[in-house]
């Protein structure tokens, strides 16, 4: 029988693997050149360096899609600390990324432990160096 302090807790281990998944998936947009944007797909050279007024990012989405880009950098350093010696814990980050973004678990790579186990192990200190990146860039609570 569990306590309400041990669910309390396993309510907030379920957040951050979620909120961890969600920076992934950004990271790997990223990466791959995916941008979020509104209006138009291509904008002209007139135009292209605009900024709105400070006084509407509420209404325009400006300040959201700062937000969003500031996340991005974070998770992009994160990420680039993430060492792949003596483990492949960069590369099993990765390819989680590309999996979660695919929404799919159908990318593998063959410099990974071939069982799962030892994947999911690898994989657990991978997310765990990259939350520490996180929480010590303030990126993650």
């Amino acid at each position: 029988m569990t306590t309400t302090a041990e669910a309390a807790q396993d309510r907030q281990s379920a957040a951050i693997d979620l909120r961890l998944n969600e920076l992934l998936v950004m990271w790997h947009r990223h990466q791959q050149g995916y941008r979020l944007s509104a209006g138009y797909s291509s904008s002209d050279a007139t135009c292209r360096d605009f900024r709105t007024p400070g006084h509407w990012d509420w209404q325009n989405g400006a300040s959201a899609s700062r937000a969003d880009d500031l996340e991005v950098q974070a998770i992009k350093d994160a990420m680039e600390r993430i060492p792949n010696t003596p483990h492949r814990w960069h590369t099993a980050l990765a390819f989680q990324a590309r999996n979660l973004a695919t929404g799919f678990d159908v990318w593998h790579s063959p410099v990974l432990p071939k069982t799962e186990d030892e994947r999911e192990v690898l994989l657990m200190e991978a997310r765990t160096k990259l939350l520490i990146q996180l929480r010590r860039d303030g990126a993650i609570g």
